[in-house]
């Protein structure tokens, strides 16, 4: 396929990406941006864009997704609490950095999600591409739970999750996601810069 056959596809995918896509993609690109300069009201525009995900993931027989979405609107209430009432003086929560431990206990963690979500995914639905949307679902509840605690190597792991789901939501076909997710994966590391430079204020 010669590049602008290619380009022309892509083109013509984004005419019919569907308002709820359009939709995701604002309020998502909201969220991202105001959660990297710290900003409260990223969990409100966090909620809005599960909803509508929850309808499209399922939808597209991404399941595991689907269910992910109910979790981050849940998790959204409570970051938005976390950070404004999180504190040991129930004032504003401040950035924090866990250990290479903490992190890898983390990471262990993630695995012991992911291989059983992949595995029953697997071999009990329909479900596309079960294992690669069980890790990044698995690391993204661990992910989650970390930015509402407003722990600095959340956006590491955003990076490597971010960029795994452009790969699932390419495969589906909904282009528009996937571009989300790429602009999420620039954001993540600008994040993870801004973040750091608060642990050293």
């Amino acid at each position: 396929m010669h590049l602008s056959d290619f380009l022309s596809s892509i083109v013509n995918a984004f005419k019919q990406t569907s308002i709820t896509e359009w939709l995701i993609f604002i309020t998502a690109l909201i969220y991202v941006i105001l959660a990297a300069i710290e900003n409260t009201w990223c969990w409100l525009f966090g909620i809005i864009s599960s909803a509508f995900s929850i309808y499209l993931c399922y939808s597209g027989k991404l399941f595991l997704e689907s269910g992910l979405q109910v979790f981050y609107i849940g998790i959204g209430i409570y970051g938005w609490y976390q950070w404004l009432f999180g504190s040991e003086v129930k004032a504003e929560l401040k950035v924090i950095s866990f250990s290479l431990n903490k992190n890898s206990l983390l990471i262990i963690l993630g695995c012991f999600i992911w291989i059983p979500f992949g595995f029953v995914a697997h071999r009990y639905s329909t479900q596309v591409m079960p294992y690669l949307d069980a890790f990044i679902t698995a690391f993204s509840l661990i992910a989650t739970w970390m930015t509402a605690k407003k722990i600095v190597e959340n956006w590491l792991y955003w990076i490597v999750i971010d960029s795994l789901a452009i790969l699932l939501y390419t495969y589906r076909g909904f282009y528009l996601i996937a571009v989300i997710y790429f602009i999420y994966t620039i954001l993540a590391f600008i994040g993870y810069l801004k973040w750091k430079r608060k642990l050293k204020v």
